[in-house]
């Protein structure tokens, strides 16, 4: 999975793997092989590679969720780093906040990409021709994958810090490009 990422935002920065083997330092030939799978990197040469890319290492990690606990360990993650509240609708539904304008940005927007994708798949599923409706499928995941490769490879995904505040020190948002 990290060599598809790897290629994957590679490919977004628009980089060849000549280019890439040059601005880390590791051999071409060694980049052809963690984007094939062949080899993983160890965590300083992905360092290396995320510093090419002018990414944050951990876009490359990979979070093994297959459990409520594991939903869990992220949430109290988030909450223990950025200003997270919860609260209950009438209706008994959970709200996850965020006290940062940045982050209600940005999930605004993912929320939209949602609503749209979902609708394009209901469409798709309605297709009759299963080649053409896998064909339609493929490109919209595609899409998909596009949307999340630009919000982590952009400010808001990779370059912006974000520490949680308190009520004498309020929160604060370093942008570090």
């Amino acid at each position: 999975m990290v060599g598809k990422k790897i290629r994957a935002y590679r490919e977004f920065r628009g980089f060849s793997q000549i280019q890439l083997a040059e601005l880390s330092g590791i051999n071409v030939g060694t980049i052809r092989k963690y984007e094939l799978g062949i080899r993983n990197p160890k965590p300083e040469q992905l360092e290396k590679i995320a510093a090419a890319l002018g990414l944050n290492v951990s876009i490359f990690l990979d979070f093994n969720i297959e459990t409520v606990g594991d939903v869990l360990s992220l949430l109290f993650a988030i909450d223990d780093s950025v200003n997270l509240s919860l609260s209950e609708t009438e209706n008994q539904k959970i709200i996850l906040d965020f006290d940062n304008p940045m982050m209600q940005d940005f999930f605004k927007k993912w929320c939209q990409f949602k609503n749209v994708y979902e609708k394009e798949k209901a469409e798709i599923l309605a297709i009759e021709d299963e080649d053409k409706r896998q064909e339609e499928l493929d490109k919209l995941n595609a899409t998909q994958e596009e949307w999340k490769l630009r919000a982590m490879g952009t400010t808001i995904g990779c370059h912006t810090v974000i520490k949680k505040g308190s009520e004498d020190n309020p929160v604060r948002v370093y942008d570090l490009t």
